[in-house]
């Protein structure tokens, strides 16, 4: 069997779906049998290479048309088809939400990570929102299976397009596995450059309508026993300048610390040393940052915005989106020593219920499923 896997997101974004990406496909291809072959596909007309190391997937780029004008041409005109680019394969796995066009007899899986386009059409970019909007019908139709990243994104796709229980499947993801433990001392000394020598609470995601950061400010600004920093790590978005009006009208903003970009090691020292991870998102497919930190022993107060109560669950608290309710919470864990071993414990017990391998097998699952 030969598996096309869209590699595009790996190559251009750097959380989300790019995550995703990244994180997956050496797990897929290493667990490849022996008689199949996996062609990660990509359109590299600016010659910026692989996100890879060299021999971990076999790999099809394109150089020789420059990729933005094949999507606009997909976009406006439903030509060309994929299969010019990507030829011979038995199943295309799609891993951005939308199938290109592609011809009736060639089998299609594609991933779609949340349903916000449907729930919280308001914290979308205006052009991303109106892509998806005019594709992702056609996509759900077209689609042989359709992967989630979750059973609640599932439940919502079958409820919103009618689709039968089976076309539409759940692969859960995990804990990285760049993201390896490490000692306190270690995670000191990879964050000194950072210039984080004091106690701190931790925010991880990109700074964007739909992460919430005003509700965090929010409750930041009312916490009265803790006076330490609050770290937001997470590049830059989409309609940021309210979210950076909202920091700077913080009584507190001397003391919320913005950290662009870090390393897979300096996010791994950032969860050892964080008092807690605040995850207060309107809506999530899944959230990558709680079951992070959960599993390098960082506690998880998230709210219950989309997936969140079926990963953390468990493991964490989940919260409505109320600012007493958050202040109290985190007061609590920070000053009720027995509270925050015991949760502790938990969210580590609950991280080692996810599995990247395990969405890898389940994704071949997928394909041979699709194939034959």
């Amino acid at each position: 069997m030969i598996v096309s896997l869209q590699l595009q997101a790996a190559i251009a974004q750097r959380a989300g779906v790019g995550r995703y990406v990244h994180t997956l496909a050496p797990l897929l291809a290493a667990r490849k049998g022996v008689d199949d072959r996996l062609l990660g596909f990509y359109f590299d007309f600016r010659r910026k290479g692989s996100p890879f190391p060299p021999g971990t997937l076999e790999e099809h780029r394109v150089r020789w048309i420059p990729g933005a004008l094949v999507q606009q041409a997909w976009k406006r005109l439903g030509v060309p088809p994929y299969t010019w680019f990507a030829p011979g394969a038995d199943v295309h796995h799609f891993t951005n939400f939308v199938i290109p066009p592609l011809p009736k007899k060639a089998k299609a899986v594609v991933s779609i990570h949340d349903a916000s386009f449907l729930r919280f059409p308001e914290t979308l970019e205006p052009k991303n929102l109106a892509y998806l909007q005019k594709h992702i019908d056609a996509t759900v139709r077209r689609a042989d299976l359709i992967l989630t990243i979750s059973e609640t994104i599932a439940d919502e796709l079958r409820e919103a397009y009618s689709l039968p229980a089976d076309r539409v499947r759940a692969t859960l993801l995990g804990p990285p596995p760049s993201l390896t433990p490490i000692k306190d001392a270690e995670a000191e000394a990879l964050l000194k450059p950072l210039g984080l020598d004091r106690p701190f609470l931790l925010h991880v995601g990109t700074l964007e309508p739909r992460k919430n950061h005003q509700f965090l400010f929010e409750v930041f600004n009312r916490l009265e026993t803790f006076d330490g920093d609050l770290v937001l790590c997470g590049m830059e978005g989409w309609h940021v300048d309210p979210i950076l009006r909202a920091l700077e009208a913080s009584p507190k903003r001397d003391r919320i610390r913005r950290i662009h970009y870090v390393s897979d090691t300096q996010l791994t020292a950032l969860y050892r040393r964080a008092e807690a991870l605040l995850f207060p998102s309107l809506y999530e497919g899944f959230g990558l940052p709680p079951i992070e930190a959960m599993r390098q022993g960082c506690p998880v107060i998230s709210s219950d915005g989309g997936s969140l109560p079926e990963v953390v669950g468990g493991g964490g608290q989940v919260l409505p989106l109320e600012t007493a309710a958050w202040v109290a919470s985190v007061e609590t864990l920070l000053s009720d020593s027995d509270q925050r071993a015991a949760q502790i414990a938990a969210g580590q017990a609950r991280a080692a219920d996810f599995s990247w391998e395990r969405c890898a097998d389940q994704t071949w699952d997928a394909y041979r499923e699709v194939a034959s």
